[in-house]
């Protein structure tokens, strides 16, 4: 089989990697990693020139390779939008490379993809309760397992550059920092000792991105190590009471490296704890990987879907928020076969087809905080909370159409709207109508109608809805809400009940 190279080059403040894959079967074919920049801070800006020169040396290694296919991606987690737009023309002018930024959401995922993937025994460490900890440059991210299947995931303010920087500052002014420390990294996972104050069993963590102590314990030839919760109290109570020089000596780094260790180790002891994990899985598996098996899914290499992973979060969130399960699980089902049924109209995606999945399912979450303008309130909470796996793009689509599934419609005077991408806004609109209708087939929350078939005109669509019920309310907001598909598509949508025979 012809090998299928491809290059992932992957960006964080402190070092850049390059990584050549097979996508038959993600072996690594080359792998360069650069040397923490010297600038030892976690901001990108105090680091240009050594990223652009370790970018433009992978550049003529891919092309020594003869590797034509690859793409650049940064962790976006230390910018806002602008900074990562002004810093992404900076790159591309000195190596005419686009960064392609991750958020927090896209990370976890890509990371929980990757071990799910290629952690040797995943599925039967996951056939108990199962948490993989990521530790990232501005937050951690804790997310559960059971019955091999993901469950939930828990984001935390208090990644490695919180850590250097807590460090940093405590260590000359105070003799006990170890305390202040203590006390920080516990006003951090207050909300989590919430979430696990009942749990009674014991459970297996997986630890990701711990760089230093992969390279201590993780053998050359291995991707993970398994330490024992015995193992890990030794090694725990070692750290913690040592000198910096027993620090750079055992983990063989310099003290620029060692400020952050000792806290570390205080935050995996908390979590560690609060989870009442019996075993620690180390692994050297990263976000690197996640993005090969993405690439080899989208071109067909790999048929392994990973959808659940952000399906589960959103309805994890339309749960939390008190939406009618019933009532999203109809709606998603008639806008879905709507979609499906109008592929010749919309060309429109398997991506677009997921995110019209997670709209209908968070829709209604605006509810919660009040029922009048509630599409309003359910765009502002999507704005505010990244669902697991989506970019930034894709998390303004499903918050626009969460605005736009009721009574209001898109319109060049609506400034949401008008500041979105073209391309961006067709397809909220597009994605707007399907759900629009789908949700007026269910406007009495009765799931009167559970089963639809269409009927495409020249310049009318039939809908046929089965019901032996009264649908007066449903035709009445049929009527209302299906003249955005109008406008969209210029086909009139007319709704027919059609008996079901008994």
């Amino acid at each position: 089989m012809a090998k299928k190279l491809y290059g992932i080059i992957y960006m964080t403040p402190r070092q850049t990697k390059l990584s050549i894959v097979d996508l038959n079967d993600f072996s690594v074919i080359e792998e360069v990693t650069s040397n923490f920049y010297s600038n030892h801070t976690y901001e990108y800006q105090h680091n240009i020139q050594a990223i652009t020169k370790s970018l433009n040396g992978f550049l003529l290694i891919l092309k020594e390779y003869g590797v034509k296919n690859y793409r650049f991606w940064g962790n976006q987690q230390p910018l806002d939008e602008i900074s990562a737009r002004y810093l992404g023309e900076q790159i591309y002018v000195r190596t005419t490379l686009r960064v392609h930024w991750l958020n927090t959401s896209q990370l976890t995922y890509y990371k929980a993809v990757a071990i799910v993937t290629h952690l040797d025994n995943f599925k039967k460490i996951s056939s108990s309760l199962t948490f993989l900890l990521s530790l990232g440059s501005e937050r951690v991210s804790l997310s559960q397992f059971n019955n091999q299947k993901f469950a939930s995931t828990w984001n935390v303010d208090l990644g490695s550059a919180q850590l250097y920087d807590v460090n940093r500052t405590l260590k000359p002014t105070t003799n006990s920092s170890m305390t202040v420390l203590d006390d920080y990294i516990d006003s951090k996972l207050e909300h989590l000792k919430h979430v696990f104050a009942n749990q009674k069993i014991s459970s297996n963590l997986i630890l990701q991105d711990s760089l230093i102590i992969n390279k201590k314990f993780i053998p050359v030839d291995q991707t993970s190590y398994a330490m024992s919760l015995e193992e890990f109290k030794k090694l725990y109570q070692k750290v913690t009471n040592a000198s910096d020089q027993f620090l750079m000596d055992f983990f063989k780094v310099d003290e620029n490296e060692i400020t952050s260790i000792t806290s570390y180790f205080l935050l995996l002891n908390k979590i560690i704890r609060l989870i009442k994990a019996q075993n620690i899985i180390l692994t050297d598996i990263t976000v690197s990987d996640g993005l090969a098996i993405d690439r080899a899914q989208r071109t067909g290499l790999k048929k392994q879907n990973f959808d659940e992973l952000i399906l589960t979060t959103a309805e994890n969130m339309a749960t939390r928020y008190l939406t009618s399960k019933s009532h999203r699980e109809n709606v998603t089902m008639i806008a879905l076969h709507l979609f499906d049924q109008l592929k010749k109209l919309h060309h429109l995606g398997k991506r677009e087809r997921l995110l019209l999945q997670v709209s209908c399912i968070l829709a209604d979450i605006g509810n919660y905080i009040n029922q009048q303008g509630h599409y309003n309130h359910s765009a502002y909470i999507l704005q505010s909370t990244k669902v697991l796996g989506l970019s930034n793009t894709e998390n303004l689509i499903i918050a626009e159409i969460a605005r736009y599934h009721s009574s209001e419609s898109p319109s060049s005077s609506a400034t949401h709207f008008k500041q979105l991408d073209p391309e961006v806004q067709m397809k909220v609109a597009k994605l707007s109508s399907f759900l629009r209708i789908a949700d007026s087939l269910d406007d009495s929350r009765e799931e009167k109608i559970q089963k639809i078939s269409i009927s495409l005109r020249e310049t009318e669509l039939i809908i046929f809805a089965y019901s032996n019920q009264n649908i007066a309310l449903e035709q009445w907001s049929f009527t209302n809400k299906a003249e955005l598909f109008e406008k969209v598509f210029g086909l009139k949508a007319i709704l027919k009940q059609r008996r079901q025979l008994q």
